[in-house]
């Protein structure tokens, strides 16, 4: 299996074992999970999917001097 990089043969279905996380943890966290970096994380993916449709309907309205259309994403 040396053809697989480190991180495939983590995930292979096919090896036998536990599986080892970061650092040679047994388990993927420790302690409990905060919620609060999973709702930043969806909140910029949501602001980010915004900014994407409206640059998307600012052209193909052609209308390609607005902010929207201008703005990188």
């Amino acid at each position: 299996m040396a053809y697989l990089s480190r991180q495939q043969a983590s995930v292979a279905p096919y090896l036998v074992g536990n599986r080892v996380y970061g650092g040679g943890r047994p388990n993927p966290t420790n302690g409990p999970v905060d919620k609060q970096g999973y709702r930043e994380r969806d909140a910029r993916a949501a602001a980010r999917r915004q900014a994407i449709l409206n640059k998307l309907k600012a052209t193909q309205k052609g209308d390609y001097a607005s902010a929207n259309a201008q703005r990188s994403v």
